[in-house]
């Protein structure tokens, strides 16, 4: 239910923002013909309504719903009507409007409380928590894929001047190409930038490196001090400790988005690099019984369909073994 709270709060908001394409009219509707959804939907109308300044009829109540269920349910391309003629009706619309579109605006973290915030009056931050991913489409129709523990904020100014993303956490990102506005992604003194192309950027704020990884197109990644061009299946890692880009010449760089499709895939990775991972994934601590296993390193693609599964699997090709000391802890021990 998270995320259909968060994809409904974004697609509410290209709505009445005039940004909608067919198939955004056609899934709103379908979300808006959900029960549970219907039920959100009348539970925070009618609290707000009941906290509004003025008490009209029930009969001016009810059209005054019925308009914005017709607004939503519409199919046509033209989602917004023309201003009405008739005096009363304006008048419903104009109630409708100073009530419900500053609270959908203004308002969004009541329907996702747990998943998307507003900051201040112009901003729109989307979070995912730690073992939970997300999908979300920006108001220029490119595609973001939220990894676990990570979030991404942007200002309602988004897409008229500039395309511009504070990220923290992982990120894979579509980009619609638009050539008079580049995207750009920021995450601490890191910038990456793109005018349509798809990949991905790792910036947790606990780990040491920012990483970039390019699928297709073309990409700029920037420091205060130097910058880089990469070319698909390239990698480029910054090293915050001391500002150094290191690039790598990867087989298939799509094998570093498979997080999307709930599956691991690692290159000789450090066991305490794959530590950190499961960590955010699955909402538990990872101890090791020695400094000397952290520095092992393992290869191969895991389908992470429970914490067992891919403990399991790294024991096997691995010198290692593990035990869960309850429900949030695993110590790492040597076999």
């Amino acid at each position: 239910m998270k995320c259909v709270k968060v994809e409904l709060v974004l697609l509410i908001e290209k709505f009445l923002h005039k940004q909608m394409k067919t198939g955004d009219i056609l899934r709103l509707k379908e979300l808006f013909m959900q029960a549970e959804v219907k039920d959100m939907l009348s539970g925070f109308y009618a609290k707000k309504w009941e906290e509004a300044t003025f008490a009209p009829e029930k009969e001016v109540e009810g059209r005054i719903w019925s308009r914005l269920q017709t607004l939503i349910q519409s199919e046509t391309s033209d989602v917004l009507p023309a201003p009405a003629k008739n005096t009363r009706l304006r008048f419903l619309l104009r109630v409708a409007a100073s009530i419900l579109i500053p609270l959908f605006c203004l308002g969004l973290g009541y329907f996702a409380s747990e998943n998307t915030s507003t900051q201040g009056n112009d901003k729109i931050t989307v979070s995912v928590e730690i073992g939970q991913k997300a999908n979300i489409q920006l108001p220029d129709g490119s595609y973001v894929y939220l990894n676990s523990s990570s979030s991404i904020t942007y200002d309602d100014s988004f897409n008229k001047k500039e395309r511009i993303v504070y990220l923290q956490g992982e990120a894979y990102f579509e980009v619609n190409k638009d050539e008079a506005r580049s995207f750009i992604v920021k995450a601490n003194d890191i910038s990456v930038e793109a005018l349509g192309t798809s990949f991905d950027v790792k910036a947790y704020p606990d780990d040491n490196c920012i990483t970039t990884t390019l699928m297709e197109g073309s990409i700029q990644m920037k420091s205060p001090y130097r910058s880089e061009i990469l070319i698909p299946n390239e990698k480029l890692v910054f090293s915050k400790s001391d500002g150094i880009f290191t690039k790598y010449l990867l087989s298939d760089a799509r094998k570093n988005i498979l997080w999307i499709d709930n599956q691991l895939a690692f290159d000789q990775e450090p066991l305490k690099n794959i530590a950190k991972i499961l960590e955010r994934m699955y909402n538990i601590r990872i101890v090791f019984a020695s400094e000397e296993l952290r520095n092992i390193r393992f290869s191969g693609v895991i389908k992470n369909n429970n914490l067992d599964n891919v403990l399991q699997l790294i024991a096997f090709a691995s010198p290692v073994k593990y035990f869960r000391k309850d429900n949030a802890t695993v110590i790492i021990h040597s076999k």
